[in-house]
């Protein structure tokens, strides 16, 4: 989708740019270089994207923690990085990753001094940024050949390996991420491969299906993530109702309608959940955790307080293979025990500090393993998603899943450790970059093509 949009409704005549055939002459390898293979489905390159977006989503690994996406995307790194070129922003990305890698030996060197470095745990750092940075490179390119829709299905299959080769087919922790991004891309509308006709989906179909998931996870105790796809269903028929006129609305007013159904989705999910509706457990559950904390979102959160105390107490983070020391520890503890949680458990010393050190948040994660380009690059993401959600949303262009990758990475900024948010965090970064506006392009782009 390109930032030329003006407002929506029946897509022009001409092919979506993500899958416009390519300009005519010049060698096979230069198009594929240039992401200018289409109709997407007519070569080998989307094959190739294909089966790439798969393996990048599976986090298979081959060994030395080394993930068969990362192994199947470097061959092909001047492939992507080409087309990166293509995309707003996207240089920025990667160079802060890129800053991020550079900078990470400066800090474990200097906190060498009075720490003891495990070689594991900084082979992991590095190996943790080069899926996210590589991934999101890789997956621009494959955005390219085969538009958001199959994109987002290949790389949910991917996901849904990855859960069963964890064995983990709990619907809150396993398979209902991947089905989610499987069914909302499916629902994506775009192009029909071989056949450069529209395939149009209503808005209240996403918003239902939005409903269902959620649900799913709601009956395995998945309370953040049905109050997070109720957000998406409210935000997706918010956009039934803006007509043309409704494009000249401001930006303020459009954050302000998502905040309002945000407060909304909140107070009606805890409603439903104190009252049984999910069953008696999870509602003794919910309770106690409001009495000790007086809200869902700071509930269970002791890690706040941890990475409060700890940018105090070290602003410029530890690096890449650094654990906490004796004077560390004490400090997070400090920290945790101001928002009145007793931090003598195992919860603390060996999930969060026993090996490494786990904030249980992607600012939390990025700043002590990167320091401040690790805080760069969070706050490049906050302003990605903030941005692409305001904008689309107020040109009503924003379909189910972008919405909901938006929202779940916001989540997972704040809230998240960052081993398991990587994967919808290079789902996020790829769909929500903005494209350049090409010279061979001369149409705006409805929703849903890419």
């Amino acid at each position: 989708m390109t930032e030329n949009e003006t407002r929506p409704g029946p897509p022009p005549e001409p092919a979506a740019p993500d899958e416009r055939p390519a300009e005519q002459g010049g060698a096979a390898a230069r198009a594929v270089v240039s992401g200018r293979v289409a109709p997407g489905w007519r070569g080998a390159a989307a094959i190739v994207a294909l089966l790439l977006a798969v393996a990048v989503g599976s986090r298979l690994v081959v060994g030395a923690d080394i993930t068969l996406g990362i192994l199947c995307a470097v061959p092909l790194t001047p492939v992507w990085l080409t087309a990166a070129a293509r995309y707003r922003w996207a240089w920025l990305f990667l160079g802060l990753g890129a800053l991020c890698a550079v900078t990470g030996p400066v800090l474990t060197e200097a906190a060498r001094f009075d720490h003891v470095i495990d070689p594991l745990l900084e082979r992991e750092a590095y190996v943790r940024l080069a899926e996210l940075v590589i991934g999101v490179g890789a997956l621009l390119w494959a955005r390219l050949q085969l538009g958001t829709r199959w994109l987002a299905v290949a790389y949910g299959l991917g996901m849904l390996v990855d859960a069963l080769q964890r064995a983990e087919v709990s619907f809150k922790f396993g398979i209902g991420l991947a089905v989610a991004v499987i069914v909302l891309g499916w629902l994506t509308p775009g192009l029909r491969p071989g056949r450069g006709t529209w395939r149009r989906v209503p808005r209240v179909v996403q918003a239902l299906a939005c409903v269902w998931i959620g649900v799913g996870f709601a009956l395995d105790d998945g309370r953040s993530a049905f109050a997070m796809l109720l957000l998406t269903a409210a935000v997706v028929l918010w956009q039934v109702r803006m007509g043309e006129r409704s494009l000249r609305r401001s930006a303020w007013m459009t954050a302000g309608v998502v905040v309002a159904a945000g407060v909304s989705v909140y107070s009606g999910a805890r409603a439903l959940i104190l009252d049984g509706a999910f069953g008696t457990a999870m509602a003794q559950r919910t309770a106690e955790q409001i009495e000790v904390s007086g809200n869902l979102l700071a509930s269970g959160r002791p890690e706040m307080g941890a990475t409060t105390a700890l940018v105090g107490h070290r602003p410029l983070g530890f690096g890449p293979g650094v654990p906490a020391n004796g004077a560390d520890l004490a400090v997070a503890r400090h920290g945790m025990s101001q928002l009145g949680y007793d931090p003598e458990n195992d919860y603390v010393y060996k999930y969060m500090f026993g090996q490494g050190i786990e904030l249980h948040s992607l600012f939390g994660d990025f700043w002590a393993a990167y320091g401040l380009p690790g805080v760069a690059l969070w706050l490049f993401v906050l302003l990605l998603v903030i941005s692409s959600l305001v904008r689309r949303t107020t040109r009503a262009m924003a379909d189910a899943l972008l919405v909901y990758v938006a929202i779940l990475t916001a989540w997972n900024l704040f809230f998240s450790p960052i081993y398991a948010s990587v994967p919808m965090l290079i789902l996020t970064v790829v769909l929500l970059l903005p494209r350049h506006t090409d010279a061979w392009e001369p149409v705006p782009v409805p929703a849903g093509a890419g």
